[in-house]
Formats: C-alpha cells, sequence, structure tokens
C-alpha cells in the first residue's frame, strides 16, 4: 500500500539519506505541551503525554488530526516513560519514583500515590491488577495495584539492564539495554517472574511490541557483530522474532537505520499496527516499515524533528562535538486513527497524518493471575526485623538503630545479643537514607527535604530542622562525616550539595558539584580520609577528591575517566581511603591523583570484589544492592586479605550500607527488613 503524505506546515523537517529510508512524512507541530515531551499514550479518545519536568498533558483527540488541550497535572519533577490501562496511568521518573494517575475525568485528572521504585524508575506497562518496572540492573519489580492509592511491592527478578517492558498474555518481555537482549518470563505468578527464553539482538535493547508470536524489538547504540570498526554507532534498526518457542526463538528479519550516536538520549520504541511497525529512534526520528512479510519488512517513510543545539556530545567514534545541530531525539510515539503522535525531548509534541496506514490497535486482554510473594526467612546466625516499607539504611547510635524505611517513614530499634526490639515509629516522611554524628540523625526525607533530629533516649526523635533541598530536588542520599559541620546531599541526580548546617535552622550550600555520571548509590567515603579529605567515586567520569580543611569545600584532586562500576563505593581507613573498583580494591593515600595502572589493586584469588565497604578495625564488608551479596574480609593485612567465608553471605532483597554493633554487622536488607548478626559466641553451634 502506498504511503499517504498530506500536504501541510512542515516544521523542521530533515530528511534521512537514502532511497532505503522511503519518502520523507510531513510532520506537524501541536501546541500545548510547555516543556520537552518524554512518552505519550492514547486512552479511549484522549492522548495524554507525560512531559520532561513531570507534567502530565491530556488532550482530546477525538478529531485526530485536530488535538485539543484539555488539562496538565504535575505529578513528578521528571518523567520517562507513561502506560495506561482501565482508567489508571503510571508515569516513571526515574530517581523520582512512579506517579499513579486517575483517568477517569481526563478534564480532571487526579494524582493518586507516589511510589519509589527498588531503583531508579525507567520502564513500565500495567496489567488490571498489577504494574511491572524496570529498574535498570536492577531488574524487574512488580507492583500491586490493586488499591492504585496504596501500591505495594510484590517481587523483583534481576536482569543485566531492563530498559522497557511490555506485558502480553501471561508473559513479560523485557528489553536489557546495553546486554542487548529481550528477556522472555513467565507472569503467571506476577510475584515470581520466571526467564524463558532470550533474543540477543544486534544492538543495545530497549523498547518493544509484541504481536501474537512476533516480537518487534527496536535496537540502538552499537552493533554486537561485525567488525570492531563498523560496530560504533551501528545498532540502530528493528528486528523482528519469532517466539511460538519462547526457549528456542528464531530471528526473522533486522531492518537497519542510519549510523549515529548520541549519549544521554538513549532510548528507541516501536509500535505496530496492522501492517506496519512505527519506530522511534531518538535523533535520527520517526520510521514506518511495512511488515506484511515479517521476514522482509522495508521502510516506506520517515521523518526528524526540528533541530535543536546539543551543547556538547560525542559522536559515533567518540570525538566530542561542541553545540552541535541534531534534530531532536523522538523519545516516543502513540498510533492513533490516521495519524501517529511523536514526542520530541526538547521540543514537544508533533503530529503525523498517515491515512490508511495508521490505526490505533485494540488493547490485549491480559489473563488473570494471582501473585503469591517469594518468602524471606531470616538467616541462621542472624535476628531479623521486618517492617512495612523497604529498609533502605541503618544509622547506628549506641544500642539503637533508626532506620530508612521508605514510605513507611524512620524506625528505631534496640539491638540486642540476640534480638531486635522495636522503639519507636514516625511514618510522616518518606525516608531514603540516614547517618548519625554525634546526638544528631540526618534523614534524606525526599521531598521534604533533609530532616535534622536531636536524638533523645530509648529511639525518640525531637526534629532540629526542617531543610530543603537546593532547586527544589528531592533528598535521597545523605553523607554527615565526623569532625565537619558539613552535611552532603544528593537526589540521585548528577550533583551531590555541600551544606553548611553549623546552625541547622540556618543551613545553607556553600559549595556543589558533579561530573558526567548519576549519584546512583552510597558512592562517597562515610568519614574523612587525613582528617580533611573525602573520596568519591564518579565511576564511568573518574573519582575525585574533595578538601573539608578551609572555609568551603573545594575539589582537592581527581580524573575524569572510566573507574570504576556505579555499584562500587569507597571508605575511610584513617589516613588512606579503600576505593572499591575493578573486581578488587585500591588503598589510596589521602588526597592522591594519578590513574588505577599507577596503583596497587589489592584482589582476593578466585574472588570478584565489588559493592559499598564498611570497615571496623580489621572487618571490611562489601554490600552489593544489586545481588545481595554480603562478602566479609579480614584486612589485618589491608594488602593479603582474607576472605570470611563463615560470615559472608547472600541475603534476600537489596542491602544498603552495611553497619556494625558490638563487631557484629547490622544489614538493611530492603524489603526482607533488617539483620543483625548475632553474638557468635552464644550462637548454637548448628547456626555457626
Amino acid at each position: 500500500m502506498k504511503l499517504a503524505i498530506l500536504c501541510f506546515s512542515l516544521c523542521g523537517l530533515v530528511s534521512v539519506a537514502g532511497a532505503e529510508y522511503g519518502k520523507p512524512i510531513p510532520l506537524k507541530r501541536i501546541p500545548g505541551v510547555t516543556e520537552g515531551a518524554m512518552a505519550a499514550e492514547l486512552y479511549r479518545n484522549t492522548l495524554y503525554v507525560a512531559g520532561s519536568r513531570g507534567t502530565l498533558f491530556a488532550f482530546d483527540v477525538t478529531t485526530p488530526d485536530a488535538p485539543k488541550l484539555l488539562s496538565k497535572l504535575r505529578v513528578l519533577k521528571s518523567s520517562r516513560q507513561l502506560a495506561i490501562r482501565n482508567g489508571i496511568a503510571a508515569v516513571t521518573g526515574r530517581q523520582n519514583g512512579i506517579a499513579f494517575v486517575d483517568l477517569r475525568n481526563p478534564a480532571r485528572p487526579e494524582l493518586l500515590s507516589r511510589y519509589h521504585s527498588v531503583e531508579l524508575a525507567t520502564g513500565i506497562d500495567l496489567t488490571p491488577k498489577y504494574a511491572y518496572v524496570s529498574n535498570r540492573v536492577y531488574g524487574v519489580e512488580t507492583v500491586d495495584l490493586s488499591d492504585p492509592r496504596r501500591p505495594r511491592h510484590l517481587g523483583n527478578l534481576l536482569t543485566r539492564e531492563a530498559q522497557s517492558i511490555k506485558v502480553y498474555g501471561n508473559r513479560v518481555f523485557i528489553g536489557d539495554w546495553a546486554a542487548g537482549q529481550i528477556l522472555i518470563a513467565d507472569a503467571s505468578n506476577p510475584a515470581q517472574l520466571i526467564p524463558q527464553g532470550t533474543l540477543q539482538l544486534d544492538g543495545y535493547g530497549d523498547g518493544l511490541d509484541v504481536c501474537d508470536t512476533l516480537v518487534f524489538a527496536s535496537t540502538g547504540h552499537h552493533r554486537k557483530s561485525g567488525p570492531a570498526e563498523d560496530r560504533p554507532g551501528n545498532g540502530h534498526g528493528l528486528e523482528v522474532w519469532d517466539v511460538k518457542d519462547p526457549f528456542h526463538p528464531k530471528r526473522l528479519s533486522r531492518f537497519s537505520f542510519p549510523r549515529f550516536y548520541n549519549l544521554g538520549n538513549d532510548y528507541w520504541s516501536v509500535r505496530v499496527s496492522g501492517d506496519y511497525a512505527f519506530c522511534a529512534d531518538t535523533h535520527n526520528g520517526f520510521f514506518v516499515l511495512n511488515i506484511a512479510d515479517p521476514a522482509k519488512p522495508f521502510c516506506v517513510g520517515h521523518a526528524r524533528l526540528e533541530e535543536v543545539i546539543e551543547p556538547k556530545r560525542y559522536d559515533a567514534h567518540g570525538k566530542l562535538l561542541l553545540n552541535s545541530r541534531l534534530a531532536d531525539a523522538v523519545s516516543s510515539l502513540a498510533v492513533g486513527d490516521g495519524v501517529v503522535y511523536l514526542t520530541g525531548i526538547k521540543t514537544g509534541l508533533y503530529l503525523a497524518e498517515l491515512p490508511g496506514v495508521a490505526a490505533s490497535r485494540k488493547e490485549e486482554s491480559i489473563p488473570a493471575a494471582k501473585a503469591v510473594s517469594e518468602k524471606f526467612p531470616t538467616p541462621k546466625g542472624f535476628a531479623g526485623y521486618r517492617p512495612a516499607g523497604m529498609v533502605r539504611a541503618a544509622a547506628i547510635s549506641g544500642d539503637v538503630a533508626f532506620l530508612a524505611t521508605s514510605d513507611d517513614g524512620i524506625h528505631s530499634v534496640r539491638l540486642g545479643e540476640g534480638e531486635i526490639t522495636p522503639l519507636q515509629h514516625y511514618p510522616q516522611h518518606f525516608a531514603f537514607d540516614a547517618k548519625v554524628r554525634g546526638n544528631t540523625l540526618y534523614v534524606a526525607e525526599d521531598l521534604d527535604g533533609l530532616g535534622v533530629y536531636e536524638i533523645l533516649p530509648n529511639g525518640v526523635l525531637q526534629q532540629k530542622a526542617a531543610v530543603p533541598m537546593p532547586w527544589g530536588r528531592s533528598c535521597q542520599q545523605v553523607w554527615a562525616p565526623e569532625g565537619s559541620d558539613l552535611v552532603i546531599v544528593s537526589d540521585h541526580g548528577a550533583t551531590i550539595f555541600f551544606l553548611d548546617l553549623s546552625d541547622p535552622k540556618k543551613a545553607k550550600e556553600v559549595f556543589r558539584h558533579n561530573q558526567v555520571g548519576i549519584v546512583y548509590s552510597d558512592l562517597m567515603t562515610h568519614q574523612l580520609v587525613g582528617g580533611r579529605y573525602l573520596f568519591f567515586n564518579w565511576h564511568h567520569s573518574g573519582y575525585a577528591w574533595y578538601d573539608l580543611s578551609g572555609q568551603k569545600p573545594v575539589p582537592a584532586n581527581g580524573k575524569r575517566f572510566r573507574f570504576a562500576s556505579h555499584l562500587d563505593g569507597a571508605a575511610s581507613l584513617g589516613t588512606r581511603c579503600l576505593a572499591v573498583a575493578n573486581g578488587g580494591y585500591y588503598l589510596l593515600e589521602a588526597n592522591q591523583g594519578g590513574l588505577p595502572a599507577d596503583w596497587q589493586r589489592v584482589r582476593v584469588p578466585g574472588v570478584k570484589l565489588g559493592g559499598i565497604p564498611s570497615v571496623e578495625e580489621d572487618t571490611l564488608v562489601l554490600s552489593n544492592r544489586r545481588t545481595g551479596e554480603i562478602t566479609v574480609l579480614d584486612i589485618r593485612d589491608p594488602l593479603r586479605p582474607r576472605l570470611d567465608k563463615e560470615r559472608s553471605l547472600r541475603v534476600p532483597g537489596h542491602p544498603g550500607t552495611v553497619s556494625f554493633f558490638r563487631h557484629r554487622m547490622v544489614i538493611p536488607a530492603g524489603y526482607a527488613g533488617l539483620y543483625l548478626e548475632q553474638n557468635r559466641d552464644s550462637m548454637e553451634p548448628a547456626a555457626r
């Protein structure tokens, strides 16, 4: 069928070179989206657009080619993806979590709840009762939506790097990013997804669609096959797979899009309707493929959005480009009757008229399924305490632990020789992280900023101040080193803020710093190194030392290069720093510069070390939040560490940074609760 092209005002259309991409498709810019547009979904006669600053826009599309703005509602501080089912919308916002919105009256949408997933909420899809959330390297989380005002964690499937999700029948299809894969999982029990098969793609994975036994997978960035010099930027395209037998999938075809690379706007997606696949391929633009014969797809049309200026980016060969002009990135699309709606991350909403080609697709039914969550038994040799929320952090003061338990607020418990006794519960604020300095507790309280509390007897807290975050950010990570009046905070974005809290009621920002990369977790030393420095792992953009000895903190040293995993941290050993990286750790003098090639790496034969380190005397504990591995090392000689197999273990949940009480581990184990290592001298022999 020939592609119908109507003539109307062309908004910044840039043609893709090459006849293999069909005819240029004119685009029309749609007013009303007052920020960048990240995602679009069509529900009945309403088009919903999630804006880059977290606003949900609703457009009446009773006349598909003439959208009219109905309403707008700020639901998050940013957004990434959008899914709708049964009048409920879910908007993901990475570190800002997920917003659930009632759309039954599109002119007056209602924010029902906000939910913080295990990590950065990226991809989303819904069934009538469940939400499936992709949390990058933490995999796919299942959330109970029986009451969308009170979403509840059910389970998690660990994957390599889950980016996007599609639910089809009783299966969940997961686009794994750098791994370049589609993982198929059985969702008969939504709380415990079971992997079935894997599609190995020839590019980075992300968005996908499913029709009957066919999977349509968008790919991007770099190819996974062919000569090394041809791989960079050549991973963009669409692959079609037959998954009738999910354990033995077969690739039917691949259609490649133009070579391109830009780090940052790295997402691509596809929607299938009838004989056509509609593809959004970031700055490459929009492509329409005829897939009547899935083994021989061909492109019938293409378009690019208006050009924008990128201040800094890298091309497919790694060359730095400054102030380059390129088409805005197409972040998503929605297919209507005779039209396709496109979102541009900087330039807003567009419309392509494609009569006879584009047609809305009927929503697939999802079989009913009952979720049965995995039980989390307390490991042998440990006492357990399980609040309702996710235990993200534990801060110790004497024999009392203060727990940051997500939407269940702050709990205080007394630690004993073999038991944990509840003391107080403060549910008023969301609690991401907690640190103790002296008799003060500092709590990262999300949108409520930094909570500062005086610690009173029996786990009682008295609030001293509520410190708003700079730039109106949320507060999700906090460090409070001894010997300083400074507290460092982050929203898990790309910046850390140094606050002077010598008078908590007059808190002021004195310094901020960022490098390329995101503050994914607990990446800085908790205490000073050499009495004046803090070390920070900026992972793929290197490391930084900060000098806190002057009137204001200053960057003291650092290098920008690919250094360590974002799952690895650092700890102070007093005069030296222990920095975990590359399967081992480095022992650095205070403010030591240079590159790892010049440093001595310490390893344990046969053991790949990784995680956030905690040190007490001669004991080093590494907590890997992704895998749940707790690795205990004897570092009486830090150059020759010895693995303590008896104390090392894997815990359920997603453990945070380990603390110590009377030389015993205190493990904040996510939804598995809090674990306290028992006094080993009083343990039963069978539990040792």
